[in-house]
């Protein structure tokens, strides 16, 4: 689906590898070296997952206030103009870095060669695919029934030349394992774009003002990622070098493409079928669920992707931090997904007003489906390191297949319809990796769900204390819903305690350094 934050398409960022696994990583000046010891490995993963979801949750911070005063000045058909715009944006997105960004970081050899190739093909992707944004724009209004996404779309196709000039620049900076480097652009991003909107959208330029900011945010992001990368292009060029990386960029596209048909079949068919409006509902009750849970599965991602990257050739310790990823993203997203599910009715009506009334159970259905994407999430990273990517794309095309009709079904019952599809369609997709994972790294399907289990356990115990306590203090207000969220930790701890002690332990363990 696309990343709604102000509208911003949505990048594939697991592992690309390369056939050979049996040579050795060598770091590019500055990166972090390999580290031994799987606790010290659990750390540092943990670690980097954490500076990189500052940089997130900074910026998210910012489009979470942003998200409450365009929720007060826009109407739900002028976010659903925009989502019609994005969902065309970000097909054309995956083909204009071309898998560029995961090539490089990959990539063991021979880097400033393959970041120029990269360079060059991806200027002429952005200019190409902005022509073709340009000329395709009309038939995409025509497909919605909505003929303000012409213009629309071709203002917010300027984006893809400007992402494409920065996606080498940010995969170095990834390469090096340099997360607090990207703090800076990723602030930037959302400080800029959600300034402007919010300026623009004030004064009555509805969807047109979330276009505008998000074009101004993109360019912000890839000016400083320039400057903070401390890379640059040379005219050392090698044709062999630049058939690998173009070998891999079409590997990653082809799986990025089918991924995004079965991420926006959602959108396309509320769009589609329900209109502007109902797209404009569901787009809002996307809008947390995805800014605290669907973008935690993309810094995993990207702290996952050249962790397991360097440990693709011991299959043990690459099972061992395979595990601790499911057990530690469980033990923050599920109860995540619970609570947000549990207090969607308060929030709405606090924060968005009771215009968007019509969005509460589609967000809290879409917050437990995020919840449950997130067990799957990681093997999609890991079968990459593990060279075997085909298994993404035969997985893909084997969740699109029943997710069409569940979609479609959906419909009959309004966006509410589609998001309790969203629950099914998780349901099997989760069913089918979980399988798979557990041959490719040759562990029983028993030790997954035993990982998951406490957290899973402590967040239905949350849920069912906290649904009835939700109808109590909604009418509270602010005060209500602080109570509501910090009862909820407070019975969720408590429960994960009395289930799970050694979970807490050793969580405790990976975050405080040894002494």
């Amino acid at each position: 689906m696309p990343d709604h934050e102000l509208f911003t398409p949505a990048r594939d960022e697991e592992c690309a590898v390369e056939p050979n696994l049996t040579e050795t990583i060598v770091p590019t000046p500055g990166a972090s070296q390999v580290i031994d010891s799987p606790l010290e490995m659990s750390r540092h993963a943990l670690r980097g997952s954490l500076w990189t979801y500052l940089a997130f949750a900074s910026g998210k911070a910012l489009s979470f206030a942003t998200t409450v005063i365009l929720a007060r000045l826009l109407l739900p058909e002028e976010l659903g103009l925009v989502g019609y715009s994005l969902i065309a944006l970000q097909y054309l997105g995956l083909l204009n870095l071309f898998g560029m960004d995961a090539a490089l970081i990959s990539r063991r050899d021979r880097v400033q060669e393959a970041a120029n190739a990269a360079l060059l093909l991806n200027i002429g992707t952005g200019a190409l695919l902005f022509g073709a944004a340009w000329v395709g724009a009309p038939w995409v209004a025509k497909f919605f029934h909505a003929e303000p996404v012409t213009h629309l779309l071709r203002l917010l196709a300027l984006s893809l030349p400007m992402s494409a000039l920065g996606a080498v620049p940010d995969a170095l900076v990834q390469r090096e394992l340099r997360f607090k480097a990207r703090l800076l652009p990723e602030f930037a991003r959302s400080l800029l774009k959600g300034a402007i909107s919010v300026a623009l959208a004030w004064r009555g330029m509805g969807a047109l003002s979330l276009v505008i900011g998000h074009i101004a945010g993109e360019g912000s992001a890839t000016v400083l990622v320039w400057i903070l990368a401390r890379w640059r292009p040379t005219f050392v060029f090698d044709a062999r070098v630049a058939r690998e990386v173009t070998r891999f960029g079409a590997h990653i596209v082809a799986i990025g493409i089918l991924g995004a048909l079965f991420g926006n079949i959602d959108f396309l068919f509320v769009g589609r079928v329900l209109g502007a409006g109902a797209l404009g509902y569901y787009t809002l009750a996307y809008r947390i669920p995805e800014l605290l849970l669907a973008n935690t599965n993309v810094v995993v991602a990207r702290v996952a992707y050249p962790l397991f990257c360097r440990l693709r050739s011991d299959a043990q310790q690459l099972r061992a931090t395979y595990f601790n990823y499911v057990r530690y993203m469980s033990l923050l997203i599920f109860p995540a997904g619970v609570g947000l599910a549990v207090t969607a009715a308060p929030f709405v009506l606090l924060f968005y007003s009771s215009r968007w009334t019509p969005s509460i159970l589609s967000m809290q259905l879409i917050s437990i489906a995020l919840a449950l994407s997130s067990i799957g999430f990681v093997p999609g990273v890991l079968y990459k390191a593990y060279n075997r990517p085909e298994i993404l794309t035969r997985l893909a095309v084997v969740k699109t297949i029943p997710a069409i009709p569940i979609f479609w079904y959906g419909t009959r019952w309004g966006i509410a319809g589609v998001a309790c599809g969203q629950i099914v369609t998780m349901i099997i997709n989760v069913a089918l990796d979980v399988a798979v994972v557990s041959r490719v790294l040759h562990f029983k399907v028993s030790e997954n769900l035993r990982a998951l289990a406490p957290a899973a356990f402590a967040s239905v115990v949350m849920g069912l204390a906290g649904l009835p306590l939700a109808r109590i203090l909604a009418p509270a207000g602010v005060l209500g819903l602080a109570t509501l969220v910090l009862c909820g930790i407070t019975v969720y701890g408590l429960t994960l305690i009395f289930v799970s002690r050694e979970s807490i332990v050793q969580a405790r363990k990976v975050l405080l350094p040894s002494r």
